[in-house]
């Protein structure tokens, strides 16, 4: 571990990523990024070429060199996102992007808003899916398009759609730490629509997450999906997608307030519902092509906590959603235009029980309205692009948050020049409003919205003849009104800060297909988050990256994963002083063996280097893991 030095993992990984972000070799940076298509983008399919924002995307074979069982840690290769997990496998696991507060990242899962209707924040303790096609990561304030919860970017993960004919994949893997992971799926694409099922198993013994050698603190998964559409007829789809997740985790808590776990039989059991239904007809009206989309998602979400065998909380939460969104597509001489309106309500209804007569028990409700439009426009080598969200709460003052970004393509370079800003904003959650446990924190009902506004400069670069891209971004933003804990009262309540949270940085990211065998990616940044001149608790200053993935035609194929997570500050809750988390890289890697065509045998490790480290204070993580697995293909 190291110190105040950098480690010499990150000056590799800053060296490697920088070589190849300034790289000016031949270039065909047009074509390599045609083929990549983006949806958090404009909320319509839109090719990368015509992105105005900080966008990247992971496919099905990146997420496969990964190897990682958890979609956080497969996050950790995408500049600007910081991953904080309580502990081991099942742990409060959070994911801040650019600096900002874990709840103020949007996620969608088929399109489906994964948040807690409670926190609004997504848990990405129990995200271990293994049938995603991609993973796109919008950074930066995002509310124009994608509402109150994306101030600080958004995760978006696809589930694979099948291709024509039929497809079946299984996978079995087992290894250190009592660990099991099982999966299975089967899909058939038709000449008019699609079918998928999909389940997931995993568990793990896990370790004594207090480090004080008592019992482990365990955990199991489990999950189930359904994915299907279908072509009514010309210009007429329907789409369905359904997921559940349960899960069990035990963990260790502070029973006796000092700051420090203690070996404790506490234990957390949930689940997780995502349902999303959509019409899609397609038209056109002389030289206008209209695409109309009416869609409708739930999210079930339930929580129940246990000491030893009392039930001690339960909470239950349904989000409703509901648009209408239209597009329209259009050329003007040498100009193309699009331009999509949107009318969205949502609806979310929590309750708690912390048992008879407990003054925690509660039920709320919360709803909006919101009115959008993004407009772009695209004509020769220039890119431009302005949005709008105008959104009404019935508990706060009306908010209207906006974006715009211009883009210039250099052809002579190979290059482009992108330049964007925004203001977003994040309602108060429900805990916040309204507390959870009279005892020790009550709410505050008179909570202002957070808000956000930043920029960000950024230079887009192709090289090897279309076979690598790079790219460089500057970014800041200024965060007000930004909702803590105040634990200087008793009971502890949220308040709104009276001065602003200022974050800026540097991300660097590049990919390269070295040759038809070898693929690269790398990814740097460098960030400052700080409040009155104070860094904010668990955002590193630097974070870097690196995958490499050999795949020749051949029985033989292997991964490497390395990922560095700099010094960040956290907070001793015993004393309430700052304390120093170190530096930390892991380092993982795969090794595949195609016994025959559809028969793959592998080993995985985590952790290879066995770091002892810290996401956050207190929480021991685990050392070193190999895992041994099979996997079957057909189709």
């Amino acid at each position: 571990m190291s110190g105040s030095n950098p480690h010499p993992f990150l000056t590799g990984l800053f060296s490697v990523t920088a070589l190849l972000a300034v790289s000016s070799a031949a270039m065909a940076q047009e074509r390599q990024m045609a083929e990549t298509v983006y949806v958090t983008a404009a909320r319509i399919p839109l090719a990368a070429a015509d992105a105005t924002v900080s966008i990247s995307a992971l496919d099905s074979a990146m997420i496969e060199a990964r190897g990682g069982v958890f979609i956080a840690d497969i996050l950790r290769t995408i500049p600007g996102l910081a991953v904080s997990r309580s502990g081991t496998s099942g742990a409060l696991t959070q994911i801040r992007a650019r600096g900002s507060e874990a709840n103020h990242v949007l996620v969608l899962i088929d399109g489906i808003e994964a948040a807690s209707p409670f926190t609004g924040e997504a848990d990405f303790a129990h995200y271990a899916f293994d049938d995603l096609a991609s993973i796109e990561v919008s950074r930066g304030e995002q509310s124009a398009l994608w509402g109150s919860d994306a101030i600080g970017g958004v995760i978006s993960m696809r589930t694979a759609v099948p291709e024509a004919g039929r497809e079946l994949s299984l996978r079995a893997e087992a290894g250190s730490f009592g660990s099991s992971r099982f999966s299975a799926r089967f899909g058939k694409g038709f000449e008019d629509g699609y079918i998928a099922a999909g389940i997931g198993a995993f568990e793990t013994d896990g370790i004594d997450v207090s480090g004080l050698g008592g019992e482990r603190d365990g955990y199991t998964n489990h999950s189930a999906n359904f994915l299907a559409g279908h072509e009514l007829g010309t210009g007429i789809r329907i789409e369905t997608a359904v997921r559940w997740v349960g899960y069990q985790t035990r963990s260790d808590a502070d029973t006796d307030y000092d700051g420090r776990l203690d070996d404790t039989d506490d234990r957390r059991s949930g689940d997780q519902v995502l349902a999303r239904a959509a019409l899609m007809i397609e038209q056109q009206i002389d030289s206008v092509a209209l695409t109309h989309e009416m869609a409708t998602q739930y999210t079930d979400d339930v929580s129940r906590s246990f000491d030893d065998a009392v039930r001690t909380a339960l909470s239950e939460g349904q989000r409703s959603q509901a648009h209408y969104q239209l597009t329209g597509q259009w050329t003007t001489g040498e100009t193309a235009h699009r331009l999509t309106g949107l009318v969205e309500y949502e609806q979310d209804r929590t309750r708690n029980d912390a048992g008879a007569g407990s003054l925690a028990n509660q039920s709320q409700e919360l709803s909006s309205t919101a009115f959008a439009f993004d407009y772009g426009l695209g004509h020769g080598p220039l890119d431009l692009t302005v949005s709008a969200r105008h959104e009404s709460n019935e508990r706060f003052e009306d908010a209207v948050t906006w974006r715009a970004g211009i883009a210039w393509a250099f052809e002579s370079l190979d290059g482009r020049l992108r330049l964007s800003g925004g203001e977003g904003v994040k309602n108060p959650g429900v805990f916040e409003l309204f507390g959870y446990y009279p005892a020790y924190f009550i709410g505050n009902p008179a909570l202002k919205p957070e808000r956000s506004r930043g920029w960000e400069l950024g230079w887009e670069q192709g090289f090897a003849g279309g076979r690598g891209h790079a790219s460089v971004v500057w970014f800041r933003s200024e965060l007000t009104d930004e909702i803590y804990t105040d634990f200087g009262v008793f009971p502890a309540t949220a308040r709104n800060a009276t001065i602003r949270s200022d974050r800026s940085g540097l991300e660097l990211e590049a990919g390269w297909d070295v040759s038809d065998a070898i693929a690269v990616f790398g990814s740097a940044t460098l960030m400052q988050s700080e409040q009155d001149g104070a860094a904010e608790i668990r955002r590193p200053e630097r974070l870097a990256s690196l995958t490499l993935d050999w795949h020749p035609q051949a029985s033989w194929s292997a991964s490497m994963t390395v990922d560095h997570t700099g010094e960040q500050i956290d907070t001793d809750f015993g004393s309430f002083q700052s304390v120093t988390l170190e530096a930390y890289t892991l380092l993982g890697g795969q090794l595949r063996w195609q016994a025959r065509e559809g028969v793959e045998l592998y080993v995985r490790g985590d952790n290879l280097l066995d770091e002892d480290y810290q996401d956050v204070f207190g929480y021991h993580t685990p050392g070193r893991g190999v895992y041994l697995g099979l996997r079957l293909r057909h189709g």
